[in-house]
């Protein structure tokens, strides 16, 4: 049995409009969402610091920018967490570098499910 599992980058330019995806209950179904959030997002979310949000789009070059108030945001995504058990958070930073194979530069996750028996 499988779930299927999203994930967002918490750099991502859509971020806000991700954490609230699971309140219209017509929307997304049949998925678990999370963020992967940084080290860099919770120093900004500690500090009190905007931050910014960015993607390239690879096929045009095309770069959305969109700067944030990390904490307003942190908040809303444990208001959502709370309300609806979503999104959650993948802590990218830790998965990345406390893995058994993060001595290995050619090896990155994609993603993970946290809730997999």
């Amino acid at each position: 049995m499988g779930a299927l599992m999203l994930s967002l980058s918490c750099e991502h330019p859509d971020l806000e409009e991700f954490i609230g995806i699971k309140s219209d209950l017509e929307k997304v179904t049949k998925a678990n969402i999370s963020i992967r959030i940084t080290d860099k997002f919770m120093a900004a979310v500690k500090n009190k610091q905007p931050f910014t949000l960015s993607f390239t789009r690879a096929e045009t070059g095309e770069t959305i920018i969109k700067e944030i108030d990390a904490n307003e945001i942190f908040h809303k995504i444990c208001e959502m967490n709370w309300d609806y058990a979503e999104p959650g958070m993948l802590f990218w930073d830790k998965i990345e570098n406390w893995n058994l194979l993060s001595c290995d530069d050619n090896f990155h996750y994609a993603g993970t499910n946290p809730l997999a028996i």
